[in-house]
C-alpha cells in the first residue's frame, strides 16, 4: 500500500492537534491538587496556563526537585514524611485526613503566591499524617505552616 503525502498530512494532523491542544492538560492533571476542581481536560487554556507558570517559575527555582524540597522541609519540620509538587489554580482548603489535626477552615483556605507549591507531607504531635506545611517552588519559603494556624508548636 502506498501512502501519499496528503494521507500522511491527514494522519498527523488528526494526532498531533490533539496532543498539542490537550498535552499540556494532561501534564496539569498530574500535578493538580485534589483539594480544586479543576477539570483541564474540559479546559485546555487552563493546561497552556499551567505549562507558561511551570516554564517561568522554574528558572532558578530555589526548591526546583523533590529532594531539595524535602530537604527545607524537615528542616523546618521535624516529622516530614514526604513532599509533593502541586499547581494550584486558585484558592485552595488544605484537606484535614481523619484523625489529622484540624485547624479553622478560614485558615487552611489560602491563595498562595505562586502557583506552585510543594505540599509538605507529615504528623504533628501524634495525629493521622496530612499537609503540614506548603513551601513554595520559587522562592523556597514556607507559605504555610499548620503550626501557626493550629496554634501548636513544634512536630
Amino acid at each position: 500500500m502506498h501512502v501519499t503525502r496528503r494521507q500522511l498530512g491527514l494522519v498527523l494532523a488528526v494526532v498531533g492537534v490533539p496532543v498539542l491542544v490537550w498535552g499540556p492538560s494532561i501534564a496539569a492533571r498530574h500535578y493538580a491538587s485534589t483539594a480544586q476542581s479543576t477539570d483541564y481536560l474540559a479546559r485546555p487554556d487552563k493546561g497552556w496556563h499551567f505549562l507558561y507558570d511551570a516554564v517561568r517559575l522554574s528558572r532558578g527555582a530555589k526548591l526546583g526537585s523533590g529532594d531539595r524540597a524535602l530537604g527545607t522541609a524537615r528542616r523546618i519540620w521535624r516529622h516530614t514524611d514526604s513532599v509533593d509538587l502541586v499547581y494550584l489554580d486558585g484558592p485552595v482548603t488544605i484537606p484535614v485526613p481523619p484523625g489529622g489535626l484540624a485547624a479553622p477552615e478560614r485558615l487552611r483556605t489560602l491563595r498562595t503566591r505562586s502557583p506552585l507549591v510543594w505540599f509538605v507531607h507529615g504528623r504533628v504531635r501524634g495525629h493521622a499524617p496530612q499537609v503540614i506545611g506548603l513551601l513554595d517552588y520559587h522562592s523556597g519559603r514556607t507559605a504555610w505552616d499548620l503550626r501557626r494556624v493550629a496554634g501548636t508548636a513544634g512536630t
